[in-house]
C-alpha cells in the first residue's frame, strides 16, 4: 500500500500544479466519497436539504474502490479528477479519509467539511492509529456532542473549535416514533417469520487494514442460534467493508445486506456488536446490547478504545461465545438501562431530530464565509 501511495502521490503532484489555473466557483459545493458510488445516508439527506433551496451549483464525485487491478486504475482517475473538483469547489464534503485532501493543500478559499461517516467513534482512528498517510488539511467537522472533540481534533488533525457539533443528520429519522413505526411494519411484511420472536442483530466492526485486507470476527452463530431455541432469531449485518461474508449462508440466521442498519434497528430487539460506532446510534432507541469482543486484550491495545469498555460500555461485554450465549438470554432482566441513559447523555448533545437543519445552517456560513 505504500508503495503505491508513493507512485500515486508522484502522478498527482504532476498535475497538483495546474489545479491552480482552474477556476474557483464560489456557489459550487462538492460532495466527495471513495467508498460509495451514490448518494446514501447523511450525504443523500444534505445533497436533498440543498438542492430543494436551490441556492448552490452541487457537484458529486462518487466512487467506491475495489481491491482489483482495474480498481486501483480507476481510483487513481478518480484522484486526478478530485483535484481539480477540489480546487474549484467552494466548499468540499467528505464522509472518510481522503488521501488526495490531505497530501495537496487546497486553496485559502476553499473550505474541507468532513461528515464522519458514523454517529461517534469508540475505536481509535484516523491519525491515532498506524496509517499510510498522515491525514490532515480538513477545515470542518460536525460530531454529535462534546465528548467527540477531542477525539475528532486528534483524528483528523484540527482544532478542537472547528470541531462543531451539530448531531448527525442521518439519525434525524430513527427520533420520530411514526418512521421508527412505519419502517418496522414495513419490515415486518417483508420478513413476517420474524414476527413474534426476538430479534437479535449482529453488526460488528472490521477487522484489518485496507492495505492487508478487511475480514470479520471468528464466531460460530448457528451455535448461538440454537442454544437460544426457536423463540429467538438472528439478523447478521455485516460491515460494508466486507464484501464477502462468510455468514453469508449461515443457517437459521438471517443475513441482511440491502438494508441500512437503521431499518433493521426498527424491528430489532436486543444487539450484539463490538467496538463498532454503531452501538451509539442504538442508544435512541433503549434496548440491551451486548459487545462481542473475543479480542477485547489486543483490540483495546491496538487500535485503542476511546472509551473504557469495561467502565462505560452501556451493555454486557462477552469475550467468548458461552459469555455471549449467557448475556443474551438474561437480555430480558435488562439490569443496564441506568447506564445506557448515561451513555446516551455522554454521546449526544441534540436528541430534537433537527440535526439536518443544523449542518444546512453551518454551510450557509462557510458558504457566506461567516464561520
Amino acid at each position: 500500500m505504500k508503495f503505491k501511495a508513493i507512485v500515486l502521490t508522484l502522478i498527482l503532484s504532476f498535475f497538483y500544479p495546474f489545479t491552480f489555473l482552474s477556476r474557483l466557483h464560489k456557489n459550487r459545493i462538492t460532495f466527495i466519497s471513495l467508498e460509495h458510488d451514490n448518494l446514501s445516508k447523511d450525504f443523500k439527506i444534505l445533497y436533498e436539504a440543498l438542492a430543494a433551496e436551490q441556492r448552490y451549483e452541487l457537484k458529486t464525485l462518487l466512487f467506491k474502490f475495489k481491491p482489483t487491478f482495474l480498481g486501483n486504475l480507476r481510483y487513481g482517475l478518480a484522484c486526478i479528477r478530485q483535484l481539480f473538483i477540489i480546487q474549484s469547489s467552494k466548499l468540499v464534503i467528505i464522509d472518510y479519509n481522503n488521501f488526495v485532501i490531505s497530501k495537496f493543500p487546497h486553496r485559502s478559499k476553499v473550505k474541507v467539511l468532513e461528515v464522519w461517516h458514523a454517529t461517534g467513534a469508540l475505536k481509535n482512528f484516523g491519525n491515532k492509529v498506524e496509517r499510510d498517510y498522515e491525514v490532515k488539511n480538513y477545515d470542518y467537522v460536525i460530531a454529535n456532542s462534546d465528548f467527540f472533540k477531542k477525539i475528532y481534533a486528534e483524528a483528523f488533525n484540527l482544532s478542537e473549535k472547528n470541531v462543531l457539533v451539530t448531531g448527525i443528520p442521518n439519525n434525524d429519522k430513527i427520533f420520530d416514533s411514526d418512521f421508527v413505526d412505519k419502517t418496522r411494519k414495513r419490515r415486518l411484511e417483508k420478513y413476517p417469520f420474524i414476527e413474534n420472536k426476538t430479534v437479535i442483530t449482529y453488526a460488528p466492526t472490521f477487522r484489518g487494514r485496507i492495505s492487508t485486507h478487511f475480514r470479520e470476527v471468528a464466531i460460530d452463530l448457528e451455535r448461538v442460534q440454537k442454544a437460544l431455541g426457536s423463540d429467538y432469531i438472528i439478523i447478521y449485518k455485516a460491515h460494508p467493508l466486507i464484501p464477502d461474508s462468510r455468514y453469508a449462508d449461515t443457517p437459521n440466521v438471517l443475513f441482511i445486506e440491502d438494508e441500512l442498519i437503521s431499518s433493521i434497528f426498527c424491528v430489532s430487539d436486543v444487539l450484539i456488536t463490538d467496538y463498532s460506532a454503531i452501538a451509539i446510534d442504538w442508544m435512541i432507541f433503549d434496548k440491551p446490547v451486548v459487545a462481542y469482543v473475543p479480542d477485547f486484550k489486543k483490540y483495546s491495545m491496538k487500535p485503542g478504545l476511546t472509551i473504557d469498555y469495561r467502565n462505560e460500555f452501556p451493555g454486557q461485554l462477552a469475550f467468548n461465545e458461552d459469555d455471549l450465549i449467557r448475556a443474551l438470554q438474561s437480555c430480558k432482566d435488562d439490569e443496564y438501562k441506568k447506564k445506557r441513559s448515561d451513555f446516551f447523555k455522554k454521546t449526544y448533545q441534540y436528541s430534537d431530530g433537527k440535526s439536518t437543519g443544523r449542518v444546512i445552517s453551518m454551510i450557509h456560513s462557510i458558504m457566506n464565509d461567516a464561520l
